[in-house]
């Protein structure tokens, strides 16, 4: 018996038998299609935390020489971001100093394209009535569009070449000190209008001075351009200005507090950062992209097994009913075993017989599945986003390497799960089968 006969009696089998390998199908069919949609699901997840976290920190490394944060998960992530930027005013003990010398080690590291260094502190802004507590971040305004870079570079160069006290502020801070603005930018240049006075404060004279005893004609800033969003916090919730007058106003010396790495190669990051960590004796705070990416999609990954583990009880309990409807195949069809191996069939064909009606079922079922599994993750994915109100657009990616993993999987397993049954119909005697039914 060829296999094109096999075949054909395999087929006349699963229709006389039609309703059970129905379901025996659907069962398959329900654990391949979620494990499908949770391996897309998963995929378009982290290509999105991808994009948007390259576009935080696009080729830049932040450095901060506050005190050292060491575990990296998601909430040690939000506590670095708390050291670079600190809205409660806490005062971290900086461990290294930050002078030249290291300016001039960070700019020497194979793979870094500048180094920015910058001053920081906490500032109270004042636009007439309108008033606003701000980071500072005092740094070169003509290396400014390394740590900005999506900053107007021919408007900053403009505004900067001229006299006064200049600054940067993000929209954000515009909105507040500028309300009569809208959402439109600031980019008028120097003008009057534009001015805001600034002063260095600290956490006991917010309560016990008033602000408008701070101010005085060498604190008045002109505004000579605003930052759209970035989505980095660091940016997003700092105003600039010039270092030498930040380090005035902050009370500085010459330490910085935080240098601003660029970079061209991404596969040199991991480098960059070991040699960094291990020239500061891991005593420094960096912020990079990459390693939030890495966190967040293990984080991903690892609630993805999690839901992917109920996934592969759902193909168990699918091969659990290959098992039983090849078994009882076999019993049902224990006369026409007798019959084929009387007419000279071997073990290999009775063998070779049910091991394809599993693995016909295996592939109905896969191919179904990731069908399912397709239309499922986008109306899975929709629903949750529609439910939950979140304005983001989160794709679904189908990596064929790893639908082809599963479609494999699925057709391997019920293969598998018809192996037992199928040996124990080769192994009937032909005269007991005829006998039976005699």
């Amino acid at each position: 018996m060829d296999f094109k006969e096999i075949v054909l009696l395999t087929l006349s089998s699963l229709k006389e038998r039609r309703t059970r390998n129905i379901l025996t199908i659907l069962m398959i069919t329900m654990g391949c299609g979620l494990l499908v949609s949770l391996s897309s699901l998963t995929q378009g997840l982290i290509s999105f935390v991808e994009q948007n976290f390259k576009k935080i920190l696009p080729n830049q490394i932040v450095i901060s020489n506050s005190e050292k944060i060491q575990q990296s998960n998601l909430e040690n992530i939000q506590n670095k971001l708390q050291v670079l930027f600190d809205q409660n005013l806490t005062m971290i003990e900086k461990r290294v100093p930050f002078d030249y010398k290291a300016i001039e080690y960070l700019e020497g590291i194979q793979g870094v394209d500048s180094v920015e260094p910058a001053f920081q502190g906490m500032i109270v802004l004042k636009k007439g009535n309108n008033s606003e507590i701000s980071n500072v971040i005092a740094t070169n305004f003509n290396s400014l569009k390394n740590i900005i870079p999506d900053l107007d570079n021919n408007q900053l160069t403009q505004e900067s070449s001229k006299k006064g006290n200049l600054i940067v502020i993000p929209q954000k801070i515009s909105k507040t000190l500028f309300p009569q603005n809208g959402d439109k930018n600031i980019s008028r240049g120097v003008e009057n209008s534009n001015v805001i006075s600034i002063q260095n404060i600290n956490q006991e004279n917010i309560i016990s001075t008033t602000m408008e005893s701070y101010y005085n004609d060498d604190n008045n800033f002109n505004v000579i351009a605003t930052i759209n969003s970035t989505g980095n916090p660091i940016i997003d919730n700092s105003v600039f200005i010039e270092t030498e007058r930040g380090k005035e106003i902050l009370n500085k010396s010459n330490d910085y507090d935080i240098a601003f790495l660029t970079y061209h190669d991404v596969d040199k990051v991991d480098e960059i950062v070991r040699n960094i960590q291990n020239h500061f004796n891991n005593q420094v705070t960096i912020l990079n992209s990459l390693e939030i990416i890495k966190t967040l999609t293990k984080f991903i990954v690892g609630v993805s097994t999690f839901i992917s583990s109920i996934a592969v009880f759902s193909l168990i309990v699918g091969a659990i009913g290959i098992i039983i409807t090849v078994y009882t195949s076999v019993v049902e069809r224990t006369r026409e075993i007798g019959i084929i191996k009387a007419l000279g069939g071997t073990n290999k064909t009775i063998l070779g017989m049910f091991l394809t009606e599993s693995a016909i079922l295996g592939i109905l079922g896969a191919s179904i599945g990731i069908l399912f599994g397709y239309l499922g993750s986008h109306v899975l994915l929709n629903a949750f986003l529609f439910f939950l109100n979140i304005p983001i657009k989160i794709t679904p990616i189908f990596n064929i390497v790893e639908i082809s993993k599963i479609f494999l999987t699925v057709i391997g397993l019920s293969v598998f799960s018809g192996l037992y049954p199928a040996y124990k119909g080769s192994k009937i005697s032909p005269v007991d089968a005829l006998n039976k039914y005699s």
